[in-house]
């Protein structure tokens, strides 16, 4: 079955994504339908990704592709040890991210249990009306949309489909983003960067390690294209137990 993608239309339908578009806005764009997504998304990684409200182009994108098909093996039946086999070379990855990482290692359990025909716990909603309010909360106290959103454990892309698709909530926003002067945010020191270093293991984003320390993921991110040590380093962390 050929792609149902051109290179134009796959990159159109991504800008629409990451600018909060929803998925028939982005699709009608496109040029295409929401089904041939959905049907595009099947086999295309960083699509599935982008509708899950993950941007493939984030550094954390590669661990949670890693995660997310360890977990299918084990869905469809494979041990621990083959699936770390068959994904990791054999590698212990999966083991110190199922320690680091207890949300994980239920889903390990779950999918395992999928396999065995134990029924899995329902998913709760990601954006849920009490996420909705401390979200406000901390947008009308002047931290901005990415930092407000990480605090809650949501993305923005999550943000803005939802101010796409609900009047009120985007009026609430505008509201809240204006209550509170937002004052410049400040340039991380040593003692900032030797916090965020402490909190980066295996299993953790750098985005969660940056707000664990009280630094935006953005300064995190743009370091790591100026300085390709800092960069090494921060890769060297994330994969060394």
């Amino acid at each position: 079955m050929p792609d149902v993608l051109s290179d134009r239309k796959r990159s159109t339908l991504f800008d629409g994504l990451r600018n909060g578009q929803a998925v028939a806005t982005a699709a009608e764009a496109a040029g295409l339908g929401v089904r041939q997504v959905f049907t595009a998304a099947r086999t295309d990684t960083a699509l599935a990704l982008l509708l899950a409200g993950t941007d493939p182009e984030e550094p954390g994108a590669t661990g949670v592709i890693k995660r997310a098909e360890y977990l299918r093996l084990l869905a469809l039946g494979c041990t621990p040890s083959l699936a770390a086999q068959i994904l990791l070379d054999g590698a212990g990855k999966a083991s110190h991210w199922r320690r680091e990482d207890p949300a994980f290692a239920r889903a390990c359990d779950a999918a395992g249990n999928l396999a065995s025909g134990q029924p899995a716990p329902a998913r709760a909603p990601r954006f849920t009306p009490e996420r909705r309010r401390v979200f406000l909360d901390h947008l009308e106290a002047g931290l901005s949309v990415t930092a407000a959103a990480a605090e809650v454990g949501i993305t923005t892309a999550v943000i803005y489909q939802r101010r796409k698709r609900d009047p009120a909530f985007a009026a609430a926003m505008d509201t809240a983003h204006h209550a509170h002067p937002r004052t410049p945010d400040r340039a991380p020191g040593a003692s900032d960067w030797d916090a965020f270093f402490r909190a980066l293991r295996p299993g953790v984003a750098l985005r969660q390690a940056a707000l664990a320390a009280g630094i935006r993921p953005e300064a995190v991110y743009d370091r790591r294209r100026a300085d390709h040590a800092f960069a090494h380093r921060t890769d060297q962390q994330r994969t060394t137990p």
